[in-house]
């Protein structure tokens, strides 16, 4: 066999068994103060972006006996700086610019930039340096189900601050992170070891008492939440815990 052949046929065997997962994440940085000191934003909101997509894919991977909230430091440390390494590919969907602080609200920041970025992610790359620091659970092991969790009514970001803690703390899924946000509305890909409903019901029953959750709809892959703060208080609404 010619060696230009038999390499081609090399580089395609090793290209296949590579497992490449898609995912779609939103990048926003603070608009001013360091960040625009070391990069144009576009740029910062990218590397964002490509950072949120596979500290996703490595929450997926984060063995049961972590905490996901806690175990966040760590699975930084392992994963490094450079999320660029563990993209085969990426585009930006969308580019929003500047636009007054959401996804950044909890900086102070007035402004952000935000952009949705498509990531072709190297899922064998990630989980090796998830393994090398002890983080990943034996493959096979767990059931793994993915929710849209869709919250609607959103007065503040407290609410969806402590929507999530609730899901990640309070419910045990195994990662909650936000695909969209908009003001008043949120969206988080859930990935849990239960179906809808009987997360829904582990919600409601973990929920603070100051966050009001309110079924509109479930089905297998979505759950339409009513979430509001019924104190009006931006600390309480951040509060984890309590039962309903």
């Amino acid at each position: 066999m010619p060696f230009a052949l038999a390499a081609a046929l090399a580089a395609f065997a090793t290209a296949a068994a590579a497992e490449v997962r898609r995912v779609e994440a939103v990048g926003a940085v603070p608009v001013g103060g360091e960040v625009a000191a070391t990069q144009p934003p576009r740029d910062a909101a990218v590397r964002a972006a490509l950072r949120e997509a596979v500290q996703r894919l490595a929450l997926e991977l984060l063995s049961g006996d972590f905490d996901p909230i806690t175990a966040e430091p760590a699975i930084a440390k392992a994963l490094g700086d450079d999320p660029f390494r563990y993209a085969t590919r990426f585009r930006i969907l969308e580019d929003r610019g500047e636009r007054p602080a959401l996804f950044v609200e909890e900086s102070g920041a007035a402004s952000e930039y935000v952009v949705v970025v498509e990531a072709h992610l190297d899922l064998e790359r990630i989980r090796q340096r998830m393994a090398a620091n002890g983080l990943v659970e034996p493959a096979g092991e767990v059931r793994r189900v993915q929710i849209f969790v869709i919250a609607e009514g959103l007065d503040r970001y407290g609410a969806y601050a402590a929507l999530r803690r609730a899901l990640i703390e309070g419910a045990r899924v195994r990662s909650a992170q936000p695909v969209a946000m908009e003001r008043g509305r949120a969206v988080l890909r859930v990935v849990a070891d239960r179906e809808a409903n009987a997360l829904l019901e582990d919600l409601l029953a973990a929920a603070p008492p100051d966050l009001r959750i309110v079924p509109l709809s479930v089905d297998a892959e979505t759950i339409r939440l009513r979430v509001r703060n019924v104190t009006g208080s931006p600390a309480a609404a951040g509060s984890a815990g309590g039962g309903r």
